[in-house]
């Protein structure tokens, strides 16, 4: 147990101060074999190995860009949930949602975690064990019985990691909400940059296609959230 409040507390108190200019590799980056030469055929790349630390306890690693923006969305996204009701949350990196709703309102929020990241679902587990429920799923394809009462995304759509060229950024925009609005009980909750996604086509499109609609442009110039209820 200390050592899980050890964990924890680097997640609330600090972040892993990571040297100017150092990139964080993506997935599919890697360096060449130390026997290579110039001009020859390169078969395969060695994988680049993830700091651990890094992807454990920087708000960076999930999408922020500091731990205080990170717990201020985190609120702005809470203020449209009922307190007793349960989370379906698209895109959860290492399920710090959680974690934030017990440390700061102090209740036990009915969470499941999902994402397509397989390393930040590995280093969510390494840093929470079995205190929260995380896994990694294609929200495209979840089973048809995983519901909750809201399905929350947060910052998730502003940037992709999938392989699909075909899809549009707007369609899979769409495709991520439809697929929120099916595994929801009560409503979907969505935070997204409208630099990215315009707010406007975004609203029309789901005031059409699905049941009634809020935006909340409140919190800040370039970020907004919209509501679906069911």
């Amino acid at each position: 147990m200390v050592n899980v409040l050890n964990k924890l507390k680097k997640i609330f108190m600090a972040d892993k101060v990571i040297p100017r200019g150092k990139e964080w590799p993506d997935e599919q980056q890697g360096v060449l074999p130390a026997n290579w030469q110039p001009n020859e055929p390169i078969d395969e790349l060695t994988p680049l190995d993830p700091d651990p630390e890094y992807l454990q306890y920087s708000a960076e690693a999930v999408g922020f860009s500091n731990r205080e923006m990170q717990w201020d969305l985190y609120r702005n996204v809470l203020s449209h949930i009922p307190v007793d009701d349960s989370i379906l949350d698209f895109g959860c990196g290492r399920g710090d949602y959680k974690l934030f709703t017990s440390q700061e309102y102090k209740y036990d929020l009915n969470y499941i975690g999902i994402d397509m990241n397989e390393n930040l679902i590995n280093a969510g587990k390494s840093v929470y064990g079995d205190l929260i429920d995380i896994r990694c799923l294609d929200w495209f394809s979840l089973p048809k019985d995983l519901k909750q009462d809201w399905c929350i995304n947060i910052k998730s759509n502003n940037l992709r990691y999938d392989a699909d060229i075909k899809t549009t950024d707007d369609q899979y925009l769409k495709d991520t909400i439809q697929s929120m609005y099916d595994h929801a009980n009560n409503g979907v909750v969505i935070l997204l940059d409208n630099t990215v996604h315009n707010p406007g086509d975004v609203l029309v499109w789901a005031q059409d296609n699905l049941g009634g609609v809020a935006l909340d442009h409140s919190f800040s110039d370039n970020e907004y959230i919209l509501i679906i209820y069911k």
